[in-house]
């Protein structure tokens, strides 16, 4: 299991969290946190904004 720092939210007030996820997918603009079979949290990915440093599948 990974750690993954995430920021997401609007961009006056982010909001930085530390997730245990086993993959993260991006689905249709949504980018889903998984834990096994569980899905996790689910972000629009134009509110996340550290994007490009995460491991998404597409």
């Amino acid at each position: 299991m990974t750690q993954f720092k995430i920021v997401y939210g609007p961009a006056e007030s982010p909001v930085t969290e530390t997730i245990d996820a086993d993959q993260i997918v991006e689905e249709e603009g949504i980018v889903v946190f998984f834990k096994g079979d569980e899905a996790l949290m689910r972000v629009q990915k134009e509110n996340l904004h550290n994007a490009e440093d995460l491991p998404i599948e597409r």
